[in-house]
């Protein structure tokens, strides 16, 4: 239908009117008389306005002195998660089609994720509509927009592995952090502040993430420590016997978070060139090439593991001063490395940096007070109590709650010989859950030697066939496998 000329007029005259009126007051007006949730600009909000004037629901006036209400801005944070969501989303598309040649499974991953883009548009849009109105949570943002980013790239990622090109990809598209969760959720442990809040865990993509062990038992204590590293970004320094978890913590944390994990191991011979990098020849040019430290320390998210490093000489563990200090930036072969976001450094040793006083780990050193140093915090591993033990045994084989039992016992009773001599190295979980295993083919005399005494001195081997012969009773074992 034709609009007359002078109702035109109006009706100009009226969106003038309208627009002359400042635009949080405008905003108070609509949310006052009810305008839908979905107008978010002023001239959206002024053809309501003007048509409820028209139907002679509302007049000049009444919008007019209405409350102001001041406009929330999340256009501007999503307007740049967008911008960051493409820039990746291109990257990736980039690396798949010019220099990985994964398959053509990659090639249709990724044209869903153009399609996704839209749907993950549509959804960041939704969510600053919905707070248009109220003052902006950045956090909720955060979230919502790493979730959408996540369900966006899932299909590439389920591409890559059935390719087997995660490595590839790693190396191209850095890993961020896509949620936050509570350390209840992560770990299974309900981590509590001094000032009784949950503690909150950043989780990773990372491409290359270790795969989660479900039997690990977490202990809180030594998780606090790495929930703790994760905001400071300070070292840690685990020490204590082997078969304590050292390693296996630090892996475990990577997986549950999904971050890359790198462990480098060290002996009497490592140099700072097999671990740090070295000058060498690219393409017929001399160029530095990274080690696998360097590599882990410019990769955001990667827990990096320096696993038995009082066997390195001082003078070979010197380069690492420097690196581990607060926002370290060390020219090393030539080039500047900076520690990437998110990179969290543990030490795994037997020593607690000073030195062997049991005399059982030979050619370990003592740790030079300057490198010492360090790593913020040391913490002693101790093995499990004999419940939580029972416990591991029964995750990761499956077996009875009285076998499980049966075999702690005997695995602290050796233990115990160690601190009188009698026995050099007590069986470590591994031994035991390797015993138990080992219950379903072999005799308990061949399973317990094969298992716990074969890599023994043979003065251990004895004793701990003393403690086999007082402790495992074959009868019983016979009733529980």
């Amino acid at each position: 239908m034709t609009v007359p000329k002078r109702e035109k007029t109006m009706q100009k005259a009226l969106k003038d009117t309208l627009l002359s009126i400042p635009n949080n007051v405008i905003i108070g007006a609509t949310i006052a008389h009810g305008a839908p949730s979905h107008f978010v600009s002023k001239l959206q909000r002024i053809d309501w306005l003007g048509e409820q004037i028209e139907l002679g629901r509302l007049t000049i006036d009444q919008v007019s002195s209405a409350k102001p209400v001041v406009a929330s801005q999340p256009t501007a944070i999503d307007t740049a998660k967008l911008d960051a969501l493409e820039s990746v989303a291109n990257r990736a598309h980039a690396y798949a089609l010019q220099g990985l040649d994964l398959s053509r499974s990659v090639e249709t991953a990724v044209t869903t994720i153009a399609g996704d883009m839209a749907s993950t548009r549509m959804a960041i849009d939704q969510l600053a509509k919905a707070q248009a109105a109220s003052v902006v949570d950045t956090s909720k943002v955060d979230a919502e927009v790493a979730s959408a980013i996540a369900k966006a790239f899932a299909p590439f990622k389920q591409a890559v592995i059935d390719a087997n090109a995660q490595e590839a990809v790693a190396s191209g598209v850095a890993a961020t952090v896509v949620d936050r969760k509570t350390a209840l959720d992560v770990f299974g442990v309900n981590v509590i502040d001094n000032k009784g809040n949950q503690v909150w865990v950043d989780v990773w993509n990372a491409s290359d993430a270790p795969a989660i062990d479900p039997n690990f038992v977490w202990s809180e204590g030594i998780l606090r420590h790495l929930l703790l590293s994760q905001y400071t970004s300070e070292n840690l320094w685990f020490g204590g016997e082997k078969g304590t978890g050292k390693s296996e913590t630090a892996r475990q944390f990577a997986a549950r978070t999904g971050r890359s994990y790198t462990r480098i191991n060290f002996h009497k011979y490592s140099t700072a060139e097999d671990y740090c990098g070295s000058i060498g020849l690219e393409n017929g040019a001399t160029v530095f090439k990274r080690g696998a430290f360097l590599t882990a320390f410019a990769s955001p998210s990667t827990v990096i593991l320096l696993d038995e490093i009082s066997n390195c000489a001082a003078g070979e563990l010197a380069p690492l001063n420097g690196f581990l200090e607060p926002n370290s930036a060390v020219n090393y072969g030539g080039q500047v490395h900076r520690r990437a976001r998110g990179v969290m450094v543990c030490a795994a040793d037997n020593t607690l940096t000073n030195g062997d006083q049991s005399g059982r780990y030979a050619d370990t050193r003592q740790m030079n007070s300057s490198l010492a140093d360090r790593f913020a915090r040391v913490i002693k591993f101790e093995y499990l109590s004999a419940d939580d033990e029972a416990e591991a045994l029964i995750r990761h084989t499956g077996c009875h709650q009285a076998l499980a039992t049966h075999v702690v016992a005997a695995i602290n009773a050796a233990r115990a010989k160690v601190e009188t001599g009698d026995v050099i190295d007590a069986p470590s979980i591994r031994s035991a859950i390797a015993f138990i295993r080992s219950l379903n083919m072999l005799s308990v005399d061949e399973a317990w030697h094969s298992a716990v005494t074969a890599r023994q001195p043979s003065e251990s081997a004895a004793a701990l066939d003393a403690i086999k012969a007082a402790y495992i009773n074959p009868a019983d074992v016979a009733q529980w496998i």
